[in-house]
């Protein structure tokens, strides 16, 4: 039985989803300890949906709440859905411990860090999707 997965695509309430090579872009990411830097997410457990999961895997992963606000089928590579979650924070450079043993760092973005576990066309495309419709 093939599994449902998703990854958050998150963005601070003040700084909306925009390409990751604009100016003011800001996105949470989180660094695993074998892969690198990624996004938040991993497998849909048994009745939840995907942006519940997102949330869920946002939570565990770097201690945020956030609002989903719009969930992107099949958007990424493999077929895992992309959810955007806005988080009512400043952003801020500085990162931080996770309680998730797999997570050794989350923080936020305006570049992509490395080392980057995910392709730099994934994030621009999940960045460049438009969130609003």
């Amino acid at each position: 039985m093939d599994r449902d997965w998703v990854v958050a695509w998150v963005t601070p309430t003040s700084s909306p989803p925009t390409s990751i090579n604009s100016d003011d872009a800001c996105w949470l990411m989180v660094r695993h300890h074998e892969r690198g830097w990624e996004l938040p997410g991993g497998w849909v457990e048994e009745g939840e949906t995907a942006d519940i999961a997102a949330l869920r895997e946002l939570y565990e992963e770097s201690g945020l709440l956030g609002t989903a606000r719009m969930t992107a089928h099949n958007l990424a590579d493999g077929g895992g859905d992309v959810v955007w979650i806005e988080i009512d924070v400043e952003p801020a450079p500085i990162s931080w411990e996770s309680e998730d043993p797999n997570i050794s760092e989350v923080g936020w973005c305006l570049t992509p860090p490395q080392p980057l576990a995910w392709d730099v066309e994934e994030l621009e495309l999940f960045s460049s999707h438009d969130w609003r419709t």
